[in-house]
């Protein structure tokens, strides 16, 4: 890239300065196009940080959502770093109270069920209707008008460009790019746009995303009787701030542009506040606004890569553009600096609105481009998929070929990340650390979407067989208590060997022969032993599983010729497990035929996991797609790129 003025940015709200600070942290020349700061989103936001308080349902949104709140306290702590100012950022936790209690209480550490003598002892003077609530510990608040000034000083700081006043109207585009934006200040021009407008990005690109209004209103609370908690009840939230306000939110209407607030809806927004709390009854009314949320037709955000090579998308936030403006600047400006989709980024694509779009279309919209001679050579991008290339296991299909594990990350939220960010579709869990909550481990089967993430028990910790058979069971019953009832899959770890961590072969076999009589599909850990593998497949195992080397020791893949020979004579999956540290051995393991790879420590023992997952996927992938395709022949001499007929003399 040039070294200035690479990107422009449309739109200067909190989404828009998030990614410029991202970009320009990277040494990417930035300018932002600010229609009218004060009108954006942000500051008519609250800044509640509610993922599950506002009741988002399991799923990508929920995941995304998840991502970029464990993102915040990092994110918050280098701005007031750069800064040197306090964004009132306050993890205090959230109460949702009800007025009818739920027939069927489920919680866990993410969500607390208080009754009603508890929940007005955390929080008195509640309304008497209220039954209970939930209580969300983790979940918390942001003060976004101060937000949004730190951001707006922190990007003029680092240098980037920010044309307050100046509106976009159109795109001005030439063989499928953009060439210029037109303004009403004048053009400008850059080698990529970010469209992130909020509300008004529909009005400047073919988008679906219309305005939302919401009217809100703030109180002054009494210095004897301070709101301590946030509160997020029926269609109301109560957040209370440092400086004394407490902002009442929110209404929700779809009328256009309408402007103003309203009679009506202050008075809704007072009666239900009231109802919830009744002593604000009485407290001074101190400010009342407006703004515009950017809401797509599934309430979802667009990012990626538009119809134009050169525009992307980073719009449609409707109620989350505080809570998710941390994840949106990591995902966009990795998508800039790296040219890659992370695969938190598919699901909201822009393409998901297209009817008729074929599976295999490229997230870029391709255009014809101009030849010298006045030809036209189409630029999109060839199907590579095959026709069916999914993974088989036990008769279950599954998308990736890379499965992850759980165990060795520093925290939950690191490998709730770093599991979503390599697209794996099965992960690995210790049984006896789950069931024994070892350190580490406290909550971790609750930690992942079942729903969508297939749980792979395994044995590990058993040094015969009899241990390992115990455990298998006890796994399959952890599976269904999780939601998979179907789930009959055990990794079959039997480790006598404390040192170098090398499985029993012949306790392994034994334990495999009786879980699969058991109705397991035994998914067996093991040397790169040929006749062992063979033996394994005959007794009935679903896979079989050499190791590449010793468990967690990096060596990369040691045994390269006993495992062509496994790969050679299975007629069941093979999957390369241990010992590979890094993309490139786990590229060679695919590349070689293994139909899938199992990697944990080079993951998360890395110094970015979330990067190093990321690049274990893309390298799964890649090893893959060179397999199918086909190495050329390796020669003794050398053979010419160019034919010498035809050459010129």
């Amino acid at each position: 890239m040039k070294a200035t003025n690479e990107i422009i940015i449309i739109g200067g709200g909190i989404i828009g300065l998030a990614i410029a600070i991202e970009l320009k942290l990277r040494g990417i020349g930035v300018t932002i196009l600010s229609r009218n700061y004060q009108q954006a989103a942000t500051n008519a936001a609250a800044g509640m940080l509610a993922p599950r308080a506002e009741g988002l349902p399991q799923g990508e949104m929920l995941d995304l959502a998840l991502a970029s709140l464990a993102l915040y306290p990092e994110w918050v702590a280098k701005l007031e770093q750069i800064s040197g100012e306090d964004t009132d950022f306050n993890p205090c936790g959230i109460i949702a109270p009800v007025y009818q209690a739920p027939q069927k209480i489920e919680q866990d550490y993410h969500s607390v069920w208080l009754d009603k003598k508890n929940l007005q002892y955390y929080q008195p003077n509640l309304s008497e209707d209220i039954v209970g609530g939930w209580w969300y510990p983790e979940e918390g608040q942001v003060d976004p008008r101060r937000l949004g000034k730190m951001l707006l000083q922190v990007a003029q700081s680092l240098g980037v460009e920010i044309k307050e006043g100046v509106e976009a109207i159109a795109f001005s585009r030439e063989h499928g790019k953009i060439k210029n934006v037109l303004t009403k200040s004048g053009i400008f021009s850059a080698d990529i746009y970010i469209l992130a407008g909020g509300a008004w990005s529909g009005k400047l690109n073919p988008l679906p995303v219309k305005p939302i209004k919401g009217e809100m209103l703030s109180l002054k609370m009494p210095l004897e009787m301070p709101l301590e908690r946030v509160i997020f009840g029926d269609n109301t939230y109560l957040v209370p701030k440092q400086d004394g306000r407490l902002i009442v939110g929110a209404t929700v209407e779809d009328k256009g542009w309408h402007e103003g607030n309203t009679a009506q809806g202050i008075n809704e927004l007072l009666n239900r506040a009231i109802k919830l709390y009744p002593p604000l009854a009485d407290w001074q009314l101190l400010e009342t606004w407006y703004g515009y949320r950017p809401c797509t037709p599934d309430e979802k955000p667009i990012f990626g890569y538009g119809d134009a090579q050169n525009l992307i998308l980073a719009t449609g936030h409707y109620r989350n553009g505080i809570l998710l403006a941390p994840i949106t600047a990591q995902l966009i400006s990795n998508l800039v600096s790296d040219k890659i989709t992370e695969p938190l980024i598919k699901p909201f694509t822009y393409q998901r609105f297209q009817e008729n779009l074929s599976p295999s279309t490229s997230s870029i919209m391709n255009y014809p481009t101009p030849l010298n001679n006045g030809k036209l050579i189409s630029t999109s991008t060839p199907d590579l998929s095959s026709d069916d290339d999914t993974l088989i296991i036990a008769g279950r299909k599954f998308n990736s070929r890379l499965m992850t594990g759980t165990g060795k990350y520093k925290t939950i939220p690191l490998m709730q990340q770093s599991v979503i960010a390599s697209g794996c579709d099965i992960v690995t869990v210790a049984v006896r650390r789950v069931q024994s909550n070892a350190p580490g481990h406290e909550g971790l089967a609750e930690a992942l979407d079942w729903k969508r993430i297939w749980m792979l028990p395994n044995t590990a910790g058993c040094t015969n067989a009899e241990e390992a058979i115990r455990v298998a069971r006890l796994g399959r019953e952890m599976a269904k208590l999780l939601g998979q009832e179907d789930n009959n899959f055990v990794k079959l770890e039997v480790i006598p060997d404390s040192k170098y961590l090398l499985p029993d072969p012949i306790g392994t076999l034994q334990a495999a022969e009786q879980l699969v009589k058991e109705g397991f599909a035994v998914l067996p850990y093991i040397n790169a032993d040929p006749l062992l593998c063979k033996r394994l497949e005959e007794v009935g195992c679903a896979t079989v599983m050499p190791l590449g080397s010793p468990i967690g020791s990096g060596q990369g893949i040691k045994n390269l010729e006993n495992i062509k020979i496994i790969i050679e004579q299975s007629n069941v999956p093979v999957v390369i497990d241990a010992g590979i540290g890094t993309p490139s051995e786990a590229c060679l393991g695919m590349e070689i035929g293994a139909d899938a790879l199992l990697i944990n420590s080079a993951i998360a023992l890395a110094q970015n996991p979330v990067k190093m997952a990321k690049a274990m996927g893309l390298a799964t992938q890649a090893g893959r797609m060179a397999y199918q395709a086909g190495r050329i022949p390796i020669k003794t001499h050398a053979n010419a790129s160019s034919p010498l007929t035809g050459v010129i003399k």
